[in-house]
C-alpha cells in the first residue's frame, strides 16, 4: 500500500480513538458531576453555599454539616437503615424467585411460554402510581401498613419482572452442553440450577442484584404511602421532608443525600468487576 495512504489511515484511526476518549470523558463527567457537586456542597458552610458570586468548591472543606445533621437529625441514620433492610431483602427474594422463574422460562418448553414473557414485560411498563391505591387498600386490610413486609412485598412484585427478563437473557448465553452433561450424570432440575447454573451466572446475578437494589432504594411513592411513621420511613422519603414551607436548606439536604447514597457507592465499588462482567455477558457469543 502507498505510504501516504498508510499515514492517512493511521491519522484517521488516531482521530477515531481520540474522539472516543473525549466522548467517554464527557460522559463520565456528566454522570459524576451531580455526585461531585453534592459532595462539595455538603462540605461547605451555609454562608458559602448562598454566597454571591457562587463558590464552586469548598475552601476550606468542613465537616460541620455532617456533625450538625447527625446531632440534630439522628433519625437520618434510621432512614438509611430502613432503606438497607428493605432493599437487601427485596433483592434477595427477587434473585431467588426471579432466578428460578427465568431458568424455567428459558430451559423448559411449555405452551404459553412467550405469552408469559411478553405479559411480564407489559406489566413492568405499567405506571406504578396507577396501582398505588389498590396496593394501599390491600395492605391496610391485612394490617401490614408501617411494616417492612408490606414494602418488601410491593417492591418484589414491581421489580421482579425486569429481573426475570435480565436473568433469562443471561441464562440463554450458557451452553446447553454443560447442562446435558450434568443430566447424564443424574443431576435433577433443582440441583442443576443450584450447582451448575448459579455458579456460572454469578456476574449476571451480581449485576441484576445491584439494579434491583438501586430500584428498591430509590423507590418513592410506595415508600411514602406504606411506611408513613417517622421511625419506618426510608431514606428518599425522610430526606424529602427536610425542606420547609419557606426555606430550602441546601446544606442539610446535600449532606443527607450524600450520606444516603454511600451504601450504593460502596456496593458498586466492591462488586464492579462482577457487575461489568454481568452487563457485558453474551457480547462475545
Amino acid at each position: 500500500m502507498n505510504p501516504i495512504n498508510l499515514f492517512l489511515e493511521k491519522i484517521q484511526k488516531e482521530k477515531g480513538t481520540a474522539a472516543f476518549y473525549i466522548l467517554a470523558l464527557i460522559t463520565v463527567f456528566v454522570s459524576f458531576f451531580p455526585i461531585i457537586w453534592l459532595l462539595f456542597t455538603s462540605l461547605m458552610p451555609a454562608k458559602d453555599i448562598y454566597s454571591w458570586p457562587p463558590l464552586y468548591y469548598p475552601s476550606p472543606p468542613t465537616l460541620t454539616n455532617y456533625i450538625k445533621i447527625i446531632e440534630s437529625s439522628p433519625e437520618l441514620l434510621l432512614y438509611i437503615w430502613n432503606s438497607i433492610v428493605v432493599a437487601s431483602i427485596t433483592t434477595l427474594i427477587i434473585l431467588l424467585s426471579g432466578g428460578l422463574a427465568a431458568y424455567a422460562l428459558t430451559r423448559f418448553k411449555f405452551k404459553g411460554q412467550k405469552a408469559i414473557m411478553l405479559g411480564m414485560l407489559a406489566v413492568s411498563m405499567f405506571p406504578h402510581i396507577a396501582i398505588l391505591p389498590a396496593i394501599f387498600i390491600i395492605f391496610r386490610s391485612l394490617g401490614l401498613i408501617n411494616s417492612y413486609a408490606s414494602l418488601i412485598t410491593a417492591h418484589t412484585g414491581l421489580f421482579i419482572t425486569m429481573a426475570v427478563w435480565i436473568l433469562a437473557n443471561y441464562f440463554r448465553s450458557i451452553p446447553l452442553d454443560i447442562e446435558d452433561a450434568a443430566k447424564i450424570d443424574g443431576c435433577g432440575p433443582l440441583r442443576l440450577f443450584w450447582s451448575i447454573i448459579l455458579p456460572l451466572s454469578k456476574p449476571g446475578i451480581f449485576a441484576t442484584g445491584l439494579i434491583m437494589f438501586i430500584f428498591s432504594w430509590n423507590e418513592f411513592p410506595l415508600s411514602l404511602v406504606l411506611l408513613h411513621k417517622n421511625d419506618m420511613r426510608t431514606a428518599p422519603v425522610g430526606i424529602s421532608l427536610y425542606p420547609g414551607e419557606y426555606s430550602f436548606p441546601w446544606e442539610t439536604i446535600s449532606t443527607a443525600t450524600f450520606l444516603a447514597i454511600i451504601p450504593v457507592l460502596i456496593i458498586t465499588a466492591l462488586f464492579q468487576k462482577q457487575i461489568i462482567g454481568g452487563l457485558t455477558a453474551g457480547s462475545d457469543k
